[in-house]
């Protein structure tokens, strides 16, 4: 641990010391573990601190896994955020007829047969020409999300049609071919949640100005507009007004977790807020859970059936009953992985990013707050005293930084920061920028997301800073307006565009019959199929190396690949390690047999784009289920041999196979409806 933190060991210790001996322990979480390395896995352990300590369901003690904001809660207990409204699984038929049933919709029209397509991955899409159409509301990735420049050329690209709801003209909304006016906090009616579940009510104080109208009355005039039906004919949304669309919710919600069924506007109005779940059982809410250790893992309540923390490949419904939780808590481990972006030569600093005090995202509002903008009104960057007097940077110079993606030029901030690091706000965009300078912290970030979460890697990026003498700036790229949105680009913009898919031919080949059927013995006089398998099981894990680097290479634009490829390649040349001391032990057959599978396979060789890497993801899948063969195979003549040691060398491998093969049906699932039925 001191060695991956770089802590000093008796600190660490006496933090262990404070949590073992604490006799209350609340443990709170927000984007410092969200969008870091490995963020999924980081959070999971937070719970199972205190869950192995007992601290939770008892006053004092629980986890606050907090959003950004209450509004932020809402979209997960809604489904807004792209899973299942009232933490339904996307994965559990039930759920699925559950909600058919409540909307009277065909159980298809429910999107359930692939993971949700996120944030990041939306503008992947939308940049390979997959997604022509664009609604972006209440956010602002020209400025929020990571590798800005990569952004900027997403939303200016030709063929995307892009309509933005907001209250302001933000940097977003400077792209859009569409411009919908929303009204903002005390311009309408509805309710928020907090991280403690407690529910509060806000009324409309006044009317929105000019054409600007509440976002649940544009989504209704949408769905009026489009006249969207239930399977009886009948409009599929039947409620108006802000109350109506709170009692269809309750109704969603019975049941189910986060059970609103007891509240109402009346309810709700004149007081503090009430915590959910709040129905017959507790008519005026529940303060605290879990008092008695019974938690949502059954079959019918779980939200979802569960990940690899490392790679995010999805547990089945058939391995999470296996499990039999039924009540009980889950307590899962993770191992470390490295950052896929570490300082070197080039880029020798750490970069983090995050929010100062004053302001919040984008500063759409605070930044037109003059009281909160002048308190903090530009961007910096906060650096360790050590690390400036060694770059001869003071107080208030002008510095750049870049990363492998961009720069991004601000006032330094000599401050107390560890030394290494570099730290900048992220809330500075362009709407009010004065001399031209790129400032926007998410020029420098990665767009790569956490395997489980999906959430962006803003926490971490490699480096350098350079003092800028006299004044110079440089301008920023590709700002909306610069170049090309024009009425040309609008008027294109819905057209199709239309591309042949290839077709992924496979070649025969024949099976080498070297060495014959009785082959060769091996060096204990083991007869020699055992070492032609393991001469199999090695060539497969080496043709697998191979597939990821060209893979890796061919798909370099696909954020998620190059990660989960060099992680994979990792497992590989460790089972080839674990294996060669039997390799020694029974020997090696001299057969090429597993030759032939490299001529059917042509990894790098089916081009780029969707439909490419649908392909080669199909590939990767058999051939990972080619080592496992192998392995199963040869687990099997390890038992009858009594050999412990070489059948848990295969253990091992047959696990991070199983891993890999769980994370290539994830991916496959997620790509296939937009590479199979939309044309890129």
């Amino acid at each position: 641990m001191a060695e991956i933190t770089g802590l000093d060991i008796a600190k660490l210790q006496a933090a262990a010391d404070a949590i073992g001996q604490a006799e209350r322990l609340i443990s709170t979480a927000l984007q410092g573990v969200y969008q870091s390395n490995q963020a999924t896995a980081a959070a999971v352990q937070i719970n199972n601190i205190n869950l192995i300590r007992g601290m939770i369901g008892r006053p004092g003690c629980g986890i606050l896994q907090m959003n950004g904001q209450p509004t932020a809660q809402n979209t997960r207990e809604t489904g807004a955020d792209g899973d299942l409204p009232a933490f339904r699984n996307w994965d559990n038929e039930d759920h699925i007829q559950e909600l058919a049933a409540l909307w009277n919709v065909d159980p298809a029209i429910i999107p359930h047969w692939a993971p949700p397509t996120h944030a990041l991955n939306i503008f992947h899409l939308v940049e390979s020409g997959s997604i022509r159409m664009l609604w972006i509301s209440a956010t602002n990735p020209a400025v929020s999300m990571p590798d800005l420049n990569k952004i900027r050329n997403i939303l200016e690209k030709e063929g995307l049609f892009l309509v933005v709801q907001d209250a302001f003209m933000t940097e977003t909304a400077a792209y859009a071919d569409v411009v919908l006016p929303a009204a903002i906090w005390g311009e309408k009616t509805g309710c928020s949640t907090n991280v403690d579940r407690t529910v509060h009510i806000s009324h409309k104080a006044i009317e929105p100005p000019g054409e600007a109208k509440a976002d649940l009355d544009i989504f209704l005039d949408f769905a009026r507009r489009m006249d969207f039906r239930d399977k009886d004919g009948q409009p599929l949304i039947k409620w108006h007004t802000p109350e109506e669309a709170f009692e269809a919710w309750k109704a969603c919600t019975r049941g189910r977790p986060c059970d609103y069924t007891g509240l109402s506007y009346a309810k709700l109005t004149g007081g503090s807020g009430i915590a959910w779940p709040c129905n017959e059982q507790y008519p005026e809410g529940h303060h605290q859970l879990y008092s008695d250790l019974q938690f949502p893992t059954t079959d019918e309540q779980c939200e979802t059936y569960g990940h690899d923390l490392l790679t995010g490949g999805a547990v089945t419904q058939d391995e999470f009953r296996a499990r039999a939780a039924n009540g009980r808590a889950i307590l899962k481990p993770a191992e470390f992985e490295p950052h896929m972006e570490v300082p070197d030569e080039d880029y020798p600093m750490w970069l983090s990013t995050g929010r100062v005090v004053y302001h919040f995202h984008t500063r759409t509002k605070t930044g037109r707050s003059p009281e909160l903008q002048n308190k903090e009104p530009d961007a910096f960057v906060q650096l360790n005293p050590q690390d400036a007097e060694a770059l001869d940077i003071e107080e208030g110079d002008m510095v750049r930084v870049t990363s492998r993606r961009g720069k991004a030029m601000a006032p330094a901030r000599v401050r107390d920061i560890r030394r290494g690091h570099v730290f900048m706000p992220f809330h500075f965009g362009y709407w009010d920028e004065k001399d031209g300078r790129p400032r926007a912290a998410n020029e420098l970030t990665i767009f790569e997301w956490d395997p489980v979460s999906k959430q962006p890697t803003f926490k971490y990026a490699a480096v350098r800073i350079e003092k800028l003498t006299g004044h110079a700036t440089e301008q920023k790229a590709n700002q909306a307006g610069e170049s090309g949105h024009n009425k040309e680009r609008r008027d294109s913009a819905l057209g199709s565009v239309l591309s042949e898919l290839k077709q992924a031919v496979a070649s025969h080949a024949h099976v080498s019959e070297k060495g014959g059927p009785q082959g060769n013995m091996g060096n204990e006089g083991v007869p020699s199929h055992v070492a032609d398998y393991l001469q199999l099981l090695i060539q497969s894990e080496k043709r697998l190396i191979r597939a990821y680097e060209a893979v890796k290479q061919t798909h370099s634009n696909v954020p998620d690949i190059a990660p989960e490829c060099t992680l994979f390649t990792k497992w590989s040349s460790e089972a080839i390690e674990r294996l060669e001391p039997f390799a020694d032990k029974y020997g090696l057959g001299s057969t090429n047999e597993a030759g032939r599978l490299d001529q059917l396979f042509d990894f790098g060789g089916k081009g780029k784009g969707s439909f490419a890497l649908l392909r080669d993801l199909h590939d990767l899948w058999l051939l990972v289920n080619e080592s496992m063969i192998s392995v199963i195979a040869l687990s099997q003549a390890a038992q009858a041999l009594r050999d412990e040691a070489f059948l848990e060398a295969l253990r091992k491998t047959l696990h991070t196979n199983e891993r890999q093969r769980k994370w290539f049906l994830t991916r496959i699932k997620q790509a296939a409806p937009q590479s199979l039925i939309v044309p890129s």
